[in-house]
């Protein structure tokens, strides 16, 4: 039982080492996903020496968007069920191990330049992600207990989007300026590259950087303490798994509590647009902002990483004395303002040729570049604002038998939103449709999903 007099301070060192494996695991698998993505990204524009025109790379991007989120689909009971049935910590260990044996084929993939087992590869890293995900946010509670919820969310998200954030804008970086620049100056201008794999091989090395960090993940594992947890007796039923059984009777707890279910929705409507705008922005700033370096464009991304951990940071700020509500709503407006202004701001010949007389990574910067980023990095102090209560309302209104299988619920939910999304955006750019007008469908996809949300979460508190 944990004492009534339990200070958060005591738990620090613990939750010190969670946070380094959060951030490890987070950094390890974004970077491979920046990889593929910057890979398709230089082999893609108009003009024979590209392989891929617009419509494609969007569709490749989303694919690979979609690769990542399908495994928490499909194993949304199993995943709930080991972290309700057994010991977080070591759930995480055998998570973590499995990295470093998913990240040495990724190496021997890198090397032999074989893009089709790299890219294929990253539903395996996905797969371990999602084993890992409710024995990771369940561990908050565990560690902190209930009124740490708050603070160890905002922590949990700002170290995760620190993580992201570095990986998102170092990666790229590394991949281009310190292995690709050389490689492509001794090449004509009209070169034309015969598979992705020639890529992979010249960055190569950068494999080891994620062997290495998935080591320290898994090493760091060991430090992480048990605690007294009421953990489930049933077994796992075969039949009941594959007959749909846990997932009416995990949806069924979800929608138990009203506040628990339309938070999880929130989050689903935020998640969906995210993930569907970073899988249309690579081309659309191709396309319209005329960036070509991949290190632009991957700081481009990062911005709104930024905004996130400030508005997660300005969220949490005074927690400890109550989840505070209102930051939903604020936060929401804001999304949905942003997502309209990003395709205005970066579409507009006005905006996207009026140069400020600079340059930046080899590109010339506009007025539209600049207005883009600005409405990217204030989207992000939105979404910050609103996931964190979110989350601490998901976190605080579950009970606490069922703590895993409502966090792998709302994965579930969430990832269902955003596999549906990409599905649509693959569907459309299939048959050229414009990523402004894509663009603009999230915004309506916000204003409509943010609405039911808001005007329940207002009937109730």
């Amino acid at each position: 039982m944990e004492k009534k007099s339990f200070n958060l301070q005591d738990r620090a060192g613990v939750f010190s080492i969670y946070l380094v494996i959060l951030f490890v695991n987070a950094f390890v698998d974004v970077s491979h996903k920046q990889i593929i993505i910057s890979t398709i990204y230089k082999l893609s524009g108009d003009g024979p020496q590209y392989l891929y025109n617009e419509s494609t790379q969007i569709i490749m991007t989303a694919v690979v968007s979609a690769m990542i989120l399908l495994p928490f689909i499909a194993l949304f009971t199993l995943s709930g069920y080991l972290s309700d049935r057994f010991a977080k910590p070591n759930i995480m260990r055998w998570a973590a191990f499995a990295a470093v044996t998913i990240t040495l084929g990724i190496a021997y993939a890198y090397y032999q330049g074989e893009f089709e087992l790299a890219f294929g590869l990253t539903l395996l890293l996905a797969t371990q992600s999602a084993i890992y995900s409710p024995a990771k946010y369940g561990y908050i509670k565990e560690c902190l207990g209930e009124k740490g919820l708050s603070i160890g969310n905002a922590f949990l998200m700002s170290v995760t989007l620190i993580a992201i954030l570095l990986a998102t804008a170092i990666a790229p970086i590394i991949f281009e300026q310190v292995y690709l620049v050389d490689y492509l100056a001794q090449l004509p201008d009209d070169y034309v590259f015969a598979s992705p794999g020639e890529i992979l091989q010249v960055i190569a090395p950068m494999a080891w950087v994620l062997v290495g960090l998935s080591v320290v993940e898994f090493i760091s594992t060991f430090g992480l303490k048990y605690y007294a947890t009421q953990y489930k007796e049933a077994k796992l039923s075969v039949s009941k798994l594959l007959l749909g059984g846990y997932l009416r009777e995990h949806v069924r707890n979800m929608r138990e509590n009203q506040v628990t279910w339309y938070a999880i929705l929130g989050t689903a409507v935020f998640w969906s647009i995210s993930q569907n705008m970073l899988a249309v922005l690579p081309a659309h700033a191709k396309t319209n902002l005329h960036i070509e370096s991949v290190a632009l464009l991957s700081l481009l991304m990062a911005i709104s990483i930024v905004g996130i951990i400030i508005g997660s940071y300005a969220s949490s700020k005074n927690s400890q004395k109550g989840i505070r509500v209102n930051n939903v709503y604020y936060g929401a407006i804001i999304l949905i303002i942003c997502a309209a202004l990003i395709p205005a701001f970066s579409v507009p010949a006005f905006l996207t040729e009026t140069l400020l007389g600079f340059e930046l990574m080899g590109d010339a910067i506009s007025l539209g570049l600049v207005l883009t980023v600005a409405t990217i990095f204030v989207f992000g102090l939105g979404a910050g604002m609103l996931v964190v209560p979110l989350n601490a309302l998901i976190l605080s209104n579950a009970a606490p038998d069922n703590l895993g299988s409502v966090i792998a619920g709302k994965n579930w939910v969430q990832n269902i939103a955003m596999v549906s999304l990409l599905c649509i955006t693959v569907y459309v750019a299939y048959n050229n449709v414009n990523s402004e007008y894509i663009l603009y469908f999230n915004a309506v996809i916000a204003l409509i999903g943010f609405s039911v949300v808001l005007k329940k979460l207002k009937s109730i508190y």
